[in-house]
């Protein structure tokens, strides 16, 4: 039975190559002992979100230093497609389990924005890496996505490259839907997705949206969604519709 089961995995900042020795920080000696629950002489897999996928063995363990014998590379690093996530960080627990689920569905980059009606002022940068490092390990991903600097609205979008096209979800629209959008732009252009704030943006906000061209507000449907629903929503449709490209 052990043979067949998935090596647990640890997602480690530093070069992996065949018979390196790689010492654990304290963090991730904690981590292998009491989350993954591994011992010495056990086996690995270890990813950095450049080299690939690689299994080790467990060296050396104590309470608070590691040692990882690097053996050999089992996944080749693989290029994934460009997805962004802009939006408003949303308060308490759901904020990190919407940058889980985002991170398991392959988003690249996570881009934190703050609006008029920010609840959030200040952006947990070590918890929500903390989350997206674990739901990398936990899903399979080869990498971890980046986040960004926790800018306004406004100057986001003043550095933005404007070849990058979004599609911004408004609960306020009626008329244009997620098909109607990719039936005027190349699919291989939009790779952004942009969610407000509970309640939305203000008037004048989405009246500044409206003037970018780059962006294209559409409906997700009939009903008024949460913020973390919203994203997860969207980014399925638009990954779904990356992947047949």
């Amino acid at each position: 039975m052990k043979d067949i089961l998935p090596l647990k995995r640890l997602y480690i900042k530093t070069e992996l190559k065949e018979k390196s020795l790689i010492n654990l920080s304290v963090s991730n000696t904690h981590y292998i002992s009491n989350v993954l629950r591994i011992r010495e002489k056990q086996k690995i897999s270890i990813f950095n979100g450049i080299q690939g996928e690689w299994e080790g063995i467990i060296e050396n363990l104590s309470k608070k230093k590691g040692l990882i014998l690097v053996e050999k590379q089992i996944k080749k690093q693989k290029k994934e497609n460009l997805i962004n996530i802009i939006y408003v960080p949303i308060k308490g627990h759901r904020n990190y389990y919407l940058i889980e689920k985002i991170t398991e569905l392959g988003v690249s980059n996570i881009f934190p924005i703050m609006s008029e009606r920010s609840v959030i002022k200040k952006f947990n940068y070590k918890r929500a890496n903390a989350c997206a490092i674990a739901a990398s390990q936990q899903s399979g991903r080869l990498n971890v996505p980046k986040i960004h600097e926790f800018k306004k609205l406004k100057g986001l979008f003043s550095i933005w490259n404007k070849n990058e096209k979004i599609i911004f979800c408004d609960e306020t629209e009626k008329k244009i839907f997620f098909n109607d959008v990719f039936k005027v732009e190349p699919k291989k252009k939009i790779n952004s997705v942009l969610i407000g704030p509970e309640g939305g943006f203000s008037l004048s906000e989405k009246n500044f949206l409206k003037n970018l061209d780059y962006i294209y507000s559409l409906s997700l449907g009939e009903r008024i969604l949460r913020a973390d629903t919203a994203a997860i929503s969207a980014l399925t449709l638009l990954i779904n519709i990356k992947n047949k490209l």
